[in-house]
């Protein structure tokens, strides 16, 4: 007489391991969509309030010296600063900090011109040089946007960016294809690009 063979585990029951499956992957779906729906999709929203230009047509006079080119005109120069008020909305639920900004034109004959960004710093100096563009950028207008501005979470800031174009003249500026603002943030992969009017 032969003996069964001993069996210690209980037998498997695979018709309940099938629900339990079922609904843990509901579970991990369900959460996902979640996550997905109540995180931000966007880091900041920016948006450019206004523009204002100040165009300046420099003439460089001829320094005194011994010797001198007859019939040699006074070297000119045409620039555009571009004066560009900001408004950024965080989105997150942590503080943003504004790290840098670009800009840059293209002409109306295709060419690409990269705007040099004026520094907070530079400011006065520019006010000095050019007294006109004292409107423009002192109050009531906005403070500037400097490096490792934070904006809290939820709220937003108002601020300007001083650009400038140059050998670009007003009418360069007027008849442009575009012109656009480059944002960087902190710890934010893709940069933000918002239109100049």
């Amino acid at each position: 007489m032969l003996e069964p063979d001993l069996h210690l585990a209980p037998p498997s029951d695979s018709n309940r391991l099938i629900p339990k499956l079922v609904l843990a992957g509901v579970v991990m779906v369900g959460v996902g969509v979640a996550v997905f729906q109540l995180n931000p999709r966007k880091t900041a929203e920016i948006t450019v309030q206004k523009t204002e230009i100040f165009a300046p047509h420099t003439e460089f006079k001829q320094t005194e010296s011994n010797s001198h080119l007859i019939g040699t005109a006074p070297e000119t120069e045409d620039d555009v600063y571009v004066v560009a008020t900001l408004k950024i909305e965080d989105k997150l639920r942590l503080p943003i900090f504004l790290t840098n900004t670009s800009a840059s034109l293209t002409t109306q004959a295709g060419a690409t011109i990269e705007a040099t960004v004026i520094s907070p710093v530079d400011l006065p100096r520019l006010e000095e040089t050019f007294p006109q563009i004292l409107p423009l950028v002192s109050p009531p207008a906005a403070p500037s946007l400097q490096f490792e501005d934070a904006i809290a979470p939820g709220s937003s800031r108002v601020g300007t960016v001083v650009l400038l174009f140059p050998q670009v003249s007003a009418k360069d500026w007027k008849s442009k294809q575009s012109a656009t603002l480059t944002v960087h943030l902190a710890h934010d992969a893709a940069p933000i690009n918002v239109t100049l009017p």
